[in-house]
């Protein structure tokens, strides 16, 4: 696969993603500079295909991304406020005046990039009155604690254009990239069932204790088997932790 970009892309190192976050390809350059070889192992819920032979093609899915994204200049603040506000206009063009953030929070990504963006950006405009559409933003189930301590000290609206929704996980990866968690195996990929992203243990115990203490869940799970597995979660939580008014998220659920 690296060898569809390698002619063209001789004296730089190149990485290209999927539009849905799950999959990137690398050129043999990039592969180089982030160590990415036949020895490499796939890290836990992400996948390095490779060749016949064992050789990394260069497509990395899921968690796997993580092995490359060291290697990529971050985005500079500058660009992340001017996304915004281009953003911001082009929604507001469609009539668009409230959305739902999810985040720069992906497979193998930084869990800081949410909380880098409420600072740097997402505060930065309305502290200057250039917020223009209303915002809900979710944070990496990870970091469920702190999402906790700032609802606790500045509570859930922090604005009247910024909103603390809750926390965001996934339960495995995309269809487009072969990765979405069945119960039978691809087509045109028959030992492949797809990948659970993150360990469901850990999943269920960071779930049991965000909605324990209030914060809203929302869950990736596209594959019948990922969402089998997320739906039984959530009733085990609701035995767990009680009956009541809650609002327990499943994103991009696929058709069967």
């Amino acid at each position: 696969m690296a060898s569809w970009i390698d002619d063209i892309t001789t004296d730089n190192p190149v990485w290209l993603t999927r539009m849905d976050g799950h999959m990137g390809l690398a050129n043999s350059l990039a592969l180089k500079l982030a160590g990415i070889n036949t020895l490499s192992e796939d890290p836990i819920g992400g996948a390095i295909m490779r060749s016949s032979h064992g050789e990394p093609t260069g497509l990395l899915i899921d968690a796997a991304m993580k092995l490359i994204l060291p290697c990529i200049p971050e985005v500079s603040v500058d660009e992340r406020r001017e996304a915004l506000l281009r953003a911001s206009n082009l929604a507001l063009t469609r009539g668009v005046t409230t959305v739902v953030d999810f985040g720069r929070y992906f497979p193998g990504a930084s869990v800081e990039h949410s909380w880098e963006d409420l600072s740097d950006v997402y505060q930065w405009a309305d502290s200057l009155e250039k917020m223009k559409i209303r915002v809900c933003l979710f944070f990496p189930m990870e970091t469920w604690s702190r999402l906790l301590d700032l609802v606790k000290t500045a509570g859930r609206t922090l604005s009247n254009w910024i909103y603390l929704g809750g926390i965001k996980a996934f339960a495995d990866g995309s269809l487009g990239s072969n990765s979405a968690l069945f119960h039978e195996p691809y087509v045109d990929e028959p030992r492949n069932y797809g990948l659970e992203v993150m360990d469901f243990e850990s999943l269920f115990n960071m779930t049991a204790a965000s909605d324990k203490v209030g914060l809203q869940v929302a869950i990736h799970a596209i594959g019948d088997r990922a969402n089998d597995m997320v739906l039984d979660m959530y009733e085990s939580v609701i035995s767990t932790n009680g009956k009541r008014d809650r609002r327990f998220r499943v994103k991009f659920v696929a058709p069967s």
